[in-house]
């Protein structure tokens, strides 16, 4: 009899527990929703956030608003996202650093399986770009230096387990070269030094150097995309430059804490979606030098599970690991 009990108790716990998320689903929003960024105001993930926030306080009649909460490469505001009330009112932009994270970082208190994705926004790749006085003018010519070479090319990154950071030990692994790694506090100081040729060469965004390249102040070796891009037809991929299989890019999505009601993420992806394919907002991303994508919440899992097979052993093999 109390088997019975107990079993009327857990279906009745379920029906509600449904009926609840229905309602908040269909109410949803009723209130102001927050989208975190874990870096500070003014780079590409903060540009990204508040684009995509203004679109989203327009088209469902409640404001979105964006919170930085900079500090350990986004870190400190994605545990905190872990304990956020899972109601869908609490959301973060995060790019591929989200997952390469949890393999960098030997005492985070989450994992990817704490968050629900919800979709993705955008990608880009990054261009190889040297000082015009660094010899080498193709990827072949740059990794036969780098092999002849006694002494490691210098090559700088936004910092330390930085996406380009990992792309670097990418292209080391794939080449069977080994450069000097030169971490800076961010991009804008490496192309700074690049720039002065205080530094040879860097990855840096498509919008990031193209103004440099244009006024022949920097010079593209090749782009890491699978497919050359508009703005440099002229500049091969890594697999057309000499080497196969190399692919290394940055993308930007939104998640939310994995106890969030699924109709909420549903009612999310449609509408950013939406956002992220209109004529508007996809020509203001290309504009930015981001590739629009939208997604469903499946192809973004996918990413992520992608992303940590592809990275876990780049990241192992180069030794990179922090408290």
């Amino acid at each position: 009899m109390k088997q019975v009990v107990r079993l009327i108790r857990a279906v009745v716990f379920v029906v509600l527990s449904a009926g609840t998320a229905n309602v908040l689903a269909k109410d949803y929003p009723s209130q102001p929703v927050r989208i975190t960024v874990g870096m500070a105001p003014g780079g590409a993930n903060d540009t990204i956030a508040r684009l995509i926030s203004a679109e989203l306080s327009e088209k469902m009649g409640k404001t979105f608003v964006v919170e930085n909460k900079p500090g350990a490469n986004s870190t400190i505001a994605t545990n905190e996202l872990k304990r956020a009330k899972p109601d869908g009112y609490n959301l973060m932009l995060v790019i591929s650093s989200h997952v390469t994270n949890t393999m960098l970082y030997k005492n985070l208190n989450y994992n990817l399986a704490d968050f629900k994705p919800v979709s993705i926004i955008a990608d880009t790749p990054f261009v190889l770009v040297a000082n015009p006085k660094f010899k080498p003018d193709t990827l072949k010519q740059f990794i036969d230096l780098a092999k002849a070479s006694e002494q490691q090319i210098d090559f700088g990154t936004p910092g330390l387990g930085s996406t380009q950071h990992i792309a670097m030990e990418l292209m080391d692994q794939m080449a069977g070269i080994e450069m000097n790694h030169v971490p800076y506090k961010g991009g804008a100081p490496a192309q700074t030094d690049l720039l002065g040729g205080v530094i040879p060469v860097i990855f840096a965004t498509p919008t990031q150097s193209l103004p440099f390249i244009q006024k022949k102040q920097l010079k593209a070796i090749a782009v890491t995309s699978r497919k050359r891009l508009s703005q440099f037809p002229d500049v091969p991929t890594f697999d057309e430059a000499g080497l196969p299989g190399y692919e290394a890019n940055v993308w930007f999505g939104i998640i939310a804490p994995k106890d969030t009601p699924d109709d909420i993420i549903q009612t999310l992806n449609k509408e950013i979606n939406d956002i992220v394919k209109s004529d508007k907002i996809g020509k203001r991303l290309q504009d930015l030098g981001l590739n629009p994508i939208g997604s469903t919440t499946q192809e973004f899992q996918a990413l992520l599970e992608e992303e940590q097979t592809k990275w876990q052993d780049v990241i192992k093999k180069a030794n990179i690991q922090f408290q």
